[in-house]
């Protein structure tokens, strides 16, 4: 058998495919262009490529061309994209990009650090740890007793207990002429367990401020709940770290809740030196002094509010007040 004979028996196998040397008659429009062997066609495209039969540009468009439409994801026609540098874009495209990295830099940088300072602040605050609000004991699961079906009380026997009720014996002691023994009643709060102050000797400034706004937000939500107490312990620990205008004035109001005068007027004092003229010191420095009988400071720091805000209307009331008093 020719050599011809053998090279065309290979071209109309196509479920085996070519796999011997392409001749050099293959290499020409007519033959490509009825050739339907993908994998021979693939073949030849890659000859041409290599250029070992020398270099035919328009042949090899021809040839990819006739692959691409018998077989469009052919892994012959897939070509490699070369890196984009600066010298193959555009200046503005070019810039675009540099501008996207560094925004993408700065973005990663912050994410990192808000994880580093969360798992730092999370280790730094389990020591000084609150109680829950409101509650500050707990019992083990051990000490829990356990109540049997069998030992409840049948119906028959709670009513029997209600009409042995003793309503004289109850009067008497009402009355005071019986003295009962009992243990007197035990105040549960949790304020007495919240530390006031706050470590901040590892830290970074830009964590005290993290952690000193995060101590200010539990008190404005204590102070929302009317817990004024806890509110005060809590800004008490945000102005441990960093003193603030906005922490002094929160807890200058919490102790003004109380009744806790000289403690607000100290808390005010102190906004005025790091702000003078604040509007909200000034305003509750006024109440301060109405309550304490200086009723003329009061209306001095009232007319001080009004020059700035001359239709504040809690300084318009509060300056009638004053001069009534």
């Amino acid at each position: 058998m020719s050599a011809d004979a053998v090279f065309s028996l290979q071209n109309q196998s196509s479920d085996v495919g070519y796999t011997g040397k392409v001749p050099v008659e293959h290499l020409e429009y007519d033959y490509i262009e009825k050739c339907k062997d993908v994998k021979y066609l693939e073949k030849i495209l890659k000859v041409l490529r290599s250029g070992d039969e020398g270099i035919y540009p328009q042949l090899i468009k021809f040839c990819e061309s006739h692959l691409d439409k018998l077989h469009p994801r052919s892994p012959a026609l897939r070509k490699e994209n070369l890196v984009a540098t600066a010298a193959s874009l555009s200046k503005d495209e070019w810039s675009q990009i540099v501008d996207e990295l560094k925004t993408w830099q700065e973005e990663t940088k912050k994410t990192e650090t808000s994880l580093k300072q969360q798992s730092m602040f999370d280790d730094l605050v389990k020591e000084n740890m609150p109680p829950i609000r409101g509650s500050n004991c707990s019992i083990p699961l051990s000490q829990v007793k356990v109540v049997s079906i069998d030992n409840i009380i049948p119906y028959p026997n709670v009513f029997h207990s209600i009409f042995r009720f003793d309503v004289e014996r109850e009067c008497e002691m009402i009355d005071g002429s019986v003295v009962k023994n009992d243990p007197p009643a035990i105040r549960i709060t949790g304020h007495s367990k919240i530390r006031t102050k706050v470590d901040t000797s590892l830290l970074t400034q830009q964590e005290k401020l993290f952690l000193a706004n995060r101590e200010k937000e539990k008190g404005n939500e204590a102070f929302r709940s009317n817990d004024y107490e806890e509110a005060v312990a809590y800004y008490s620990r945000s102005l441990s770290i960093i003193p603030t205008v906005a922490a002094y004035n929160n807890r200058a109001q919490a102790e003004i809740n109380l009744k806790h005068w000289h403690n607000a007027m100290t808390d005010c004092q102190s906004v005025l030196k790091l702000e003078p003229g604040n509007m909200k010191a000034l305003l509750r420095r006024a109440t301060l002094r109405k309550h304490t009988g200086h009723f003329q400071l009061a209306v001095e720091d009232l007319r001080m509010v009004l020059m700035k805000e001359p239709h504040n209307a809690a300084a318009t009331v509060g300056d009638r007040s004053s001069e009534a008093c």
